[in-house]
C-alpha cells in the first residue's frame, strides 16, 4: 500500500536512508534531503498556524512524494519509471558525480514534474488550485530556506564548493550559474503545470503529463555530464569532496 500520512512518508525515506548507509549507496543523498523537507513539512502541520488548510497540505504532500517513493520502487524493483527519474537514477553508480549534482537530477524530476502533479490531483479544478496558491508559495518557502541550509553543509562534503561559492562570478548560487537549475524557476513553472493540467482536463492530462516527463528528462541530462568551463570548475570541486558516502548521507540528513 501506498503511503497514506505524512509519517507513514517519513517511514519510508527513514528506510532508503537506512539502507544506503549500510550499503553505501547515493540514492541516500536524496533521500536524506527529502526526509528533512517532509520533516519541516510535518512541523508546520503541527504547529498549525502555518498553512490555510492543514489536512489538503498533508495530501498535498503525501501525493507528491509518494511520486518519488513509486519510482524509487519501481527502479529497485527493474521496473520502468517515469524518463525524469530514469536520468536521476541511472548515474547512482557514478562516482564522477558531485553530491550536489546528485540532488538536483532528484529536485529536476521532483519539482518539474511531481510537483505540478501533486498540485492538480489535490486541488482538480480551478477554484479549488487557486486557492491552494498561498499554501503552495508557503511549502516553497520552507524547502527554499532548508535549501539554504543544505548549501551550507555541502561545504562539510567539499570545501571547495565554498570557495567556489564565494566567487562573484558563480554567486548568489553556484548550482543555479554552474549548472543553470534555478530553483525558484522551477517550483514557478510546477506552479504553471498545474495549471496547464487542471485547465486540460482528464482527456488530454496524459498527454500532457508525459510531454512534460520527456522535456524534465531533457534538462536532467543537461546536469551531468558537464563541459567547457562548466565541467572544469566542477572536476576542481570535486577533487576535494569527501568520498565517503555514509558520511555525506550523515551530513545532509543532520
Amino acid at each position: 500500500m501506498p503511503p497514506q500520512t505524512i509519517e507513514e512518508i517519513i517511514a519510508r525515506l527513514e528506510r532508503i536512508i537506512d539502507e544506503a548507509l549500510r550499503g553505501q549507496k547515493r540514492i541516500g543523498y536524496f533521500a536524506a534531503l527529502y526526509e528533512r523537507v517532509t520533516s519541516n513539512v510535518r512541523h508546520a502541520l503541527v504547529a498549525g498556524d502555518v498553512f490555510q488548510d492543514n489536512p489538503r497540505m498533508e495530501r498535498l504532500d503525501v501525493i507528491f512524494a509518494g511520486r518519488f517513493l513509486a519510482a524509487w520502487d519501481a527502479y529497485s524493483e527493474g521496473r520502468e519509471p517515469t524518463a525524469s527519474w530514469r536520468v536521476a537514477f541511472k548515474w547512482l553508480e557514478d562516482p564522477g558525480l558531485l553530491v550536489v549534482q546528485h540532488l538536483m537530477l532528484g529536485m529536476n524530476a521532483h519539482i518539474n514534474l511531481d510537483l505540478g502533479i501533486a498540485a492538480a490531483t489535490v486541488a482538480p479544478t480551478p477554484q479549488e488550485l487557486q486557492s491552494l496558491k498561498p499554501d503552495f508559495i508557503k511549502i516553497n518557502e520552507l524547502l527554499g530556506r532548508l535549501l539554504g541550509v543544505v548549501e551550507l553543509e555541502l561545504g562539510q562534503i567539499c570545501p571547495r564548493f565554498n570557495r567556489a561559492q564565494r566567487l562573484t562570478f558563480f554567486a548568489p548560487h553556484l548550482e543555479d550559474q554552474l549548472f543553470g537549475f534555478g530553483m525558484g524557476a522551477a517550483r514557478d513553472l510546477a506552479w504553471l503545470f498545474a495549471e496547464q493540467l487542471v485547465a486540460a482536463g482528464e482527456a488530454n492530462r496524459e498527454h500532457l503529463i508525459a510531454k512534460r516527463d520527456a522535456e524534465t528528462a531533457v534538462v536532467g541530462q543537461t546536469l551531468y555530464p558537464l563541459y567547457g568551463f562548466a565541467a572544469y570548475v566542477a572536476r576542481w570541486i570535486h577533487s576535494s569532496e569527501c568520498r565517503e558516502i555514509k558520511t555525506n548521507i550523515q551530513i545532509i540528513a543532520e
